[in-house]
């Protein structure tokens, strides 16, 4: 997965027709549409939980980084990896946004 750095911000966007519940600390996610359903606990519920709220890998990475004790290295391979799963599975997509350029 690309790692698009000052480049501009990778967003995550749920797809049409997916839907999602926190279940005693696990998340499920559904698409009604297609029947994929997909099951998260532990570590990769709070990842998905913070795509969610922040909707970009970058600041989903910069909450992770706070809140577990781990090597930022190891916290993004694990975040790609999931978000990887979730694209393969078309529960969601990601959206590149580039800079804005500076008209002189």
């Amino acid at each position: 997965m690309a790692n698009p750095g000052k480049e501009g911000l990778m967003r995550v966007e749920i797809n049409d027709g997916v839907t999602w519940r926190d279940l005693a600390g696990d998340v499920v996610i559904l698409n009604v549409e297609t029947g994929v359903y997909f099951g998260l606990d532990g570590a990769g519920g709070q990842i998905w939980r913070e795509l969610v709220e922040h909707g970009s890998i970058e600041k989903t990475l910069e909450a992770l980084e706070r809140q577990f004790d781990a090597e930022p290295d190891e916290l993004r391979r694990d975040l790609d990896e999931i978000v990887e799963q979730l694209v393969k599975k078309r529960l969601v997509q990601l959206i590149g946004e580039k800079p804005k350029s500076r008209l002189r």
